[in-house]
């Protein structure tokens, strides 16, 4: 396996002057991927930077134009952005139309799980109609490498460390299914267009902020995962937080999750650009890598970690089961840390402190 170091040189050689095209690019995980783009240490010691231009598109929908701002006061760089929703089939249009791109990172779609169950064809809409709208572009304007944003959710309610090559995939929920629809049409693209490349990742639960403190999660709708219910409980926007459920089938009988950084997410997409360049990564033009701790923790776990490693004190209940929700999510992820020397860095303390000094530094969010 090449070192990291020695892909970052090819990787510099390969992708210089290359326009990568992030997909709400505002959003969580986005703004953390075009950080890790423009800034993470290690490239910058090869000057990848100086080679990569990115463009931002977001409808701003769940995101701030003020993250804009802050990406730039982290890196100093200048960011490209137009606000463009990926159901705008016009205003894409005019976009590939315009450029070049070398690549699509694509994190844009509605991600949560009670919202999908309460409006299916929301997500059905937003999350496969506009994926279909950017890859026929790419057809189009020969974009050929393709990166999607998936999830773990894919794998529905599985007990044990599911991989890859798993193919009875049953997702229990609206947001799953449309994750595992674009999977499966970007797959059946990649099988039939010799020249387009897909890479999907399907992460676990990404959490924590930049080490900045400047970004973080900032919902502008209810959140509703974990750690930004976590989080607004601790500024106090709510007196305590509902924990949906105690009689799960585990330790302690509350839903068990893989967290894993955002930063080491979004450092994850910067690794698999080496995809598009090495084939023998891919099978019939796309490749599937899970992006996990390949631990998991119980939702008290976490509100007991959060506490002790912030000494704050978290107000929760139990409350009935979310519909949607598994039992437990934890793919097995040794494969990306084996083909790509991907490694999560961080420990849930860690997240957890980071998580909180996002929250110290921007109390009332970002906004």
């Amino acid at each position: 396996m090449e070192s990291f170091s020695k892909f970052n040189t090819q990787l510099s050689n390969e992708i210089k002057t290359k326009k990568i095209l992030v997909t709400g690019g505002l959003g969580y995980i986005g703004s953390h991927t075009v950080l890790e783009l423009l800034s993470a240490d290690n490239l910058k010691q090869v000057n990848v930077t100086d080679g990569v231009e990115v463009f931002i598109i977001d409808n701003l929908s769940n995101s701030s134009e003020k993250i804009i701002g802050r990406i730039e006061q982290i890196t100093g760089v200048k960011i490209k952005f137009q606000n463009i929703d990926i159901l705008d089939k016009e205003s894409l249009e005019s976009l590939f139309s315009e450029s070049n791109f070398y690549a699509v990172i694509h994190f844009a779609g509605k991600k949560s799980v009670a919202e999908s169950q309460r409006d299916p064809l929301l997500y059905y809409d937003t999350n496969i109609t506009g994926a279909i709208n950017l890859i026929k572009l790419c057809l189009k304007y020969e974009v050929n490498n393709f990166m999607f944003s998936s999830s773990s959710c894919v794998y529905g309610n599985r007990d044990d460390s599911a991989t890859e090559d798993d193919s009875n995939l049953e997702p229990i929920n609206t947001y799953g299914r449309t994750k595992l629809v674009v999977e499966k049409i970007l797959i059946d693209v990649s099988k039939t267009n010799k020249n387009f490349k897909s890479v999907i990742l399907r992460y676990c639960n990404p959490v924590a902020a930049h080490k900045s403190s400047l970004i973080g999660e900032n919902p502008t709708s209810t959140p509703a995962n974990l750690f930004p219910i976590i989080e607004n409980h601790v500024r106090g926007l709510m007196q305590k937080i509902s924990v949906f459920g105690n009689d799960y089938n585990t330790h302690d009988g509350t839903p068990i999750r893989d967290y894993v950084h955002v930063s080491d997410i979004a450092k994850g997409h910067v690794l698999a650009l080496q995809c598009f360049h090495n084939d023998s990564l891919l099978m019939d033009n796309h490749v599937i890598f899970n992006m996990g701790t390949n631990n998991g923790y119980s939702v008290i776990d976490v509100i007991k970690t959060y506490m002790k490693a912030n000494e704050v004190k978290i107000n929760y209940e139990f409350t009935k089961r979310r519909p949607g929700d598994a039992t437990k999510s934890c793919p097995n992820s040794n494969k990306i840390i084996d083909l790509l020397g991907w490694k999560p860095f961080t420990s849930l303390e860690e997240m957890c402190v980071d998580s909180y000094n996002f929250i110290k530094l921007n109390p009332k969010g970002i906004e």
